[in-house]
């Protein structure tokens, strides 16, 4: 199998690990084969983002970091920084794309699409998140509320409820929040920390 007749049967898979390829190819999925891979991504016809998970070259500058981290490391959700710079809720430029996760605490570095971190939260509050997709990749995002609060729960020991340390986080003060989702998604945590942190940030940004 040549490479213009593998991303013909890939074409509607972007992004993809080496075991949906045993579904796809069935008995052409063998020792040559993997050869085959090696040898493209070694061309640089395939870009390797981690072990296992390709996606072909020619895609790079159409995909976003972020729309490749769910697949990276699952399961998981983009949220806290690169989430609210996503919504426009924190100004500053995201040099990683950051996510959550019920696994353990993890980070991952790669040439072509920088560097990923993903953080573990409990798993009753793992959710808030939808479902996205970008050039056929899906991802999954928190909610601009739910990346709040993560972001709360996971800065927690850091954090005070100032008014000062909130304005150094330059938070927006034009976006709409939704006040209710914040309370529930606090709620997800039960964490007394958190449940302050986010009734603070409703004195100042939402009330």
């Amino acid at each position: 199998m040549n490479y213009l007749s593998f991303r013909k049967k890939i074409e509607e898979l972007p992004l993809f690990e080496t075991r949906e390829l045993r579904l796809i190819l069935g008995k052409e999925f063998n020792r040559s084969f993997l050869n085959n891979l090696k040898n493209w991504e070694n061309k640089k016809y395939l870009i390797k983002i981690r072990k296992g998970l390709f996606l072909p070259d020619d895609l790079k500058s159409a995909v976003s970091p972020m729309a490749l981290a769910t697949k990276v490391y699952s399961p998981s959700y983009v949220s806290m920084e690169s989430a609210l710079g996503y919504y426009g809720i924190i100004p500053e430029a995201v040099f990683a794309t950051t996510s959550v996760t019920t696994r353990k605490t993890a980070s991952f570095t790669t040439k072509d699409f920088g560097k990923f971190f993903y953080q573990k939260i409990k798993r009753e509050a793992f959710g808030g998140f939808e479902t996205r997709k970008e050039n056929n990749i899906s991802f999954n995002l928190a909610l601009p509320e739910k990346a709040l609060v993560d972001f709360f729960y996971l800065n927690r020991n850091i954090m005070d409820e100032s008014r000062e340390q909130f304005a150094s986080y330059r938070f927006s003060e034009e976006f709409k929040y939704n006040k209710s989702r914040l309370i529930e998604f606090a709620n997800f945590f039960k964490n007394k920390k958190v449940k302050e942190l986010v009734n603070k940030f409703i004195e100042y940004y939402v009330a």
